[in-house]
């Protein structure tokens, strides 16, 4: 109920984490559908399926975002990487099944079917999505942690982060897909989970005097060890937090995961030797730790060293410096007690078990869409969407504008003798996905089918103030160079359009890049977007940057009086020219399909755009260790670092202390004031000036 009914954002999304009242935490940000999908699957578990209100508010428009934005979106469990993840899939087809089973609850068989295909779908296809047929660590077809794009047998490599090395998708094993046997989509029997057990235990499990521990998947997140090559790290036992570097560990929460695998092959001393692991490397009076120690035992550093490296002491099976108890894996712990004391997971979905296990998945219904075209743009307010499927088929149709959080609407076709269909859906402003199914037959018959398409919508009604585009240099004063490491896609900081747009009461400022490739596992976590927006109007203004840090001021003809900021990985902010909060954006949202960054204000806040008022943007990367959350320039580009200038330029700016420059990856200036010379810091202070409303 809390995360329904507190967490839950407008979208239909329930974030990664909250404050204690559910509000945005200070580094909310990425978005991982298996937190979505679960607390459906609680939701249904507890009984809670036959709430009306909960269903209508809270439980649909949570199974909606799933459709709309499954199977791959944002990061997986670990949170630190995009792509097709068994783990991350298997919650949404129990998510998914769940929904279908509350939606037929409360009579709404359209969307139930909707559902059900969607997940019956995920479920068909996640083996040709996440095993690989070409990797290194067995002959046989294994699970991968994720891969990228869902090939799992292309040569993508990536990196594993928190200082661990770039590795071919192919040869990173997690046990996420024991949640595929977990949840009820596959039986444990099955060939290819069984082959991924044997690589899971032959690479990435080490047997210690507590018993047998398994890491995440070889990474660099952890205290120093000396010893393992999987990090960076050069001094023993430093502490992970001072460097960001280290070295990864044994999980017990993955011990238990690999315990109830047991349990569902009916291999008792396997399980219990997971257990025994876990509650012999507790700290404590039983508090099992986020990570546990694998290597040869070091001492504490004398007391009086450096707390930034200090060993704080380390024992062979035992807990590392980590968080401890790690909740995950306490409640881990007592679920694998539970179920070797019944003999089965007791946590395995009857509902999943039954349809996937039990009888086998339905057979596939294909569903082929002929219109709209993918990425068309749809004026009007409302598309006709037709295709072809099984003769007699039972036909849902959902869009969902993904842009400003609108409810999904949902409407029904029956396919005729011929197998075709036809429905007219609405269609909102931005990026509207369109999801399709179909069902023919039933029981054993049964066949379901799945298919989805984007569109692009126009604001119905709406009134353009302004539209702005944007030709010539982005890169800063034009010596400016992107990190160099491969999350920093080009274009991503290169601004092509501008537009302010009023429709409904509500007030939409739209950015489009020339690239929005989703970064660090959010659609816009590569960007730090400033608006500063000037009211002739108004009583009081500034000049001032969001920080001095930033190097820049506004052009006091632009003087701001209201400044909205937004990024990947923190909430909006919108406070006016006395630091004072304005009030709360109805929607920020990144979409790949447009590349364009939404923001959607309401008009009874922010005003209304008229003649006079200017917009002053400054675009730049974010970063949230910085104290100003703006990503560093150092003199040439590094990994993660802007440049000021290329390697071996000469020009005047590249002699400037890279801590003085303008953090302004792009911006817009008005007409007949050149870009360059507005951020060159050679020619004096630098002020940004604004595009104003004609």
């Amino acid at each position: 109920m809390f995360l329904l009914e507190r967490q839950q954002l407008p979208t239909g999304e329930i974030p990664r984490n909250s404050l204690v009242n559910g509000k945005a935490a200070p580094d909310t940000g990425g978005d991982q559908l298996d937190e979505t999908a679960y607390p459906i699957l609680m939701a249904y578990q507890a009984g809670l399926g036959g709430d009306a209100a909960l269903y209508t508010q809270h439980i649909k428009p949570a199974a909606d975002f799933l459709v709309a934005h499954g199977p791959s979106f944002g990061v997986e469990r670990w949170e630190e990487q995009s792509g097709y993840s068994p783990s991350t899939i298997a919650a949404e087809i129990a998510g998914l099944t769940a929904a279908s089973a509350i939606a037929e609850l409360h009579h709404d068989s359209a969307d139930a079917a909707l559902y059900q295909a969607a997940a019956d779908d995920f479920q068909r296809n996640v083996q040709s999505w996440t095993v690989t047929g070409t990797g290194s660590q067995s002959p046989n077809p294994y699970f991968i942690r994720l891969s990228k794009t869902g090939d799992p047998n292309a040569a993508v490599s990536y990196s594993l982060g928190n200082g661990g090395p770039t590795v071919d998708q192919r040869a990173v094993i997690d046990g996420g897909f024991q949640e595929l046997v977990r949840l009820g989509e596959l039986p444990p029997a099955d060939q290819t989970f069984r082959d991924s057990l044997s690589v899971l235990d032959k690479t990435i499990s080490v047997a210690t005097p507590s018993g047998t521990g398994y890491y995440r998947y070889g990474d660099g997140y952890g205290d120093c060890s000396t010893v393992q090559s999987q990090g960076s790290c050069t001094v023993a036992g430093q502490p992970w937090p001072t460097t960001d570097t280290g070295t990864g560990h044994l999980w017990p929460v993955l011990s238990g995961e690999r315990g109830e695998s047991a349990v569902a092959e009916h291999d008792d001393a396997t399980a219990s030797s997971m257990l025994k692991f876990m509650i012999t490397s507790a700290s404590g009076e039983g508090l099992v730790p986020e990570q546990v120690w694998e290597d040869p035992n070091l001492a504490a550093s004398p007391y009086g060293s450096d707390p930034t490296s200090a060993s704080i002491g380390f024992v062979d099976g035992q807990a590392a410096g980590s968080a401890s108890p790690l909740t995950w894996a306490q409640s881990q712990e007592l679920r694998l007690i539970v179920d070797l004391g019944t003999g089965r997971d007791v946590d395995t979905p009857q509902l999943t078990a039954s349809r996937y296990v039990a009888h086998g998945a339905p057979k596939t219904a294909t569903v082929t869409l002929a219109s709209p075209a993918s990425g068309a743009t749809v004026e009007g307010g409302t598309t006709t969407v037709t295709g072809t499927t099984s003769p007699g088929a039972a036909v849902s149709v959902e869009s969902q504008d993904t842009d400003i959080s609108a409810a999904a609407a949902t409407v029904t076709a029956t396919a005729d003798s011929s197998g075709a269909f036809s429905a007219a859906v609405p269609v909102g402003f931005g990026t509207n996905v369109i999801s399709v199914s179909a069902t023919s037959g039933s029981g054993p018959a049964q066949a379901t089918g799945f298919a989805q398409t984007e569109v692009v919508g126009d604001v119905a009604g709406g009134t353009t103030v302004l539209d702005v585009t944007h030709t010539g240099n982005h890169d800063g004063p034009g010596t400016y160079q992107y990190p160099t490491a491969p999350d920093f896609v080009p274009g991503s900081f290169d601004i092509d359009r501008f537009q302010v747009i009023t429709a409904s009461g509500t007030v939409y400022l739209r950015l489009t890049l020339a690239d929005l490739t989703p970064t660090f596992g959010a659609t816009d976590g590569a960007q730090l977007l400033d608006y500063y927006i000037h009211d002739p109007a108004a009583a009081t203004s500034s000049t001032a940057a969001a920080y001095p840090s930033r190097n820049y001021t506004i052009a006091p003809a632009d003087a701001w009086n209201q400044r909205i900021e937004v990024q990947g990985f923190a909430s909006p902010v919108w406070q006016n020219a006395s630091g004072d909060a304005v009030g709360t954006p109805t929607a920020v949202v990144a979409s790949t399909l447009t590349h364009t960054i939404t923001v959607a204000l309401p008009e009874s806040e922010f005003g209304t755009p008229t003649s006079g008022w200017t917009f002053t943007i400054a675009l730049t990367g974010q970063d949230g260790f910085s104290s100003d959350q703006a990503r560093a320039f150092t003199a040439t580009p590094g990994g993660y670092s802007f440049g000021v200038c290329a390697a071996g330029d000469t020009s005047p700016i590249c002699s400037l202390d890279p801590n003085t420059v303008p953090k302004v990856m792009d911006t817009l200036t008005p007409p007949g004031v050149s870009q360059a010379s507005e951020l060159d810091p050679t020619l004096g202070p630098v002020v940004l000036q604004g595009v104003s409303v004609p």
